[in-house]
């Protein structure tokens, strides 16, 4: 029965430590990006605050977990945990230059898990480096408006214009 115990409680400990590597991940992978890609991939910030050229966006992300462990006749163990993690960018310049997490943001042995479920969309799939081409394959450049011109009578064959 410890035995069982044990092994159930490293495979939940196993999600929560791989949560924590996608946050660490993040904290040097999203440098770079600009504020549009990283709002194209984590979503609208829950806050933002401008200083200057520097914007803060704030991310707020809760969590909550139980587990148990039931064996007939013996009866079970059962373990409830959650936590909450502020995801703070800092962009200057249009461009993210740091990551931070605050909070009650560490799972048992995995720092920063609850931060992970953040930025785990902009790791999957990074948002590209420049805007989609427009639709059909046109190209603004090639693409011409002219206002309406005026309508001109008409002059049948022969009539003289006066």
């Amino acid at each position: 029965m410890r035995h069982m115990i044990l092994l159930t409680l490293l495979g939940l400990g196993g999600c929560a430590l791989n949560d924590s590597r996608v946050a660490l991940k993040a904290q040097h992978q999203l440098v770079g990006l600009t504020e549009l890609q990283l709002e194209t991939c984590a979503g609208v910030p829950d806050e933002k605050a401008s200083f200057g050229g520097t914007d803060i966006l704030t991310y707020y992300a809760t969590s909550t977990s139980s587990t148990g462990l039931t064996i007939p006749l013996i009866g079970g163990i059962s373990k409830s945990y959650g936590g909450y993690c502020h995801t703070i960018f800092r962009v200057d310049d249009g461009k993210v230059t740091s990551v931070r997490y605050v909070g009650e943001k560490d799972a048992v042995a995995a720092v920063d898990a609850f931060c992970a479920n953040t930025v785990r969309g902009c790791l999957a799939s990074p948002p590209p480096d420049t805007p989609a081409a427009p639709a059909m394959g046109a190209s603004p450049a090639i693409i011409e408006t002219r206002p309406p011109q005026p309508a001109q009578p008409v002059q049948p064959p022969g009539v003289p214009t006066a």
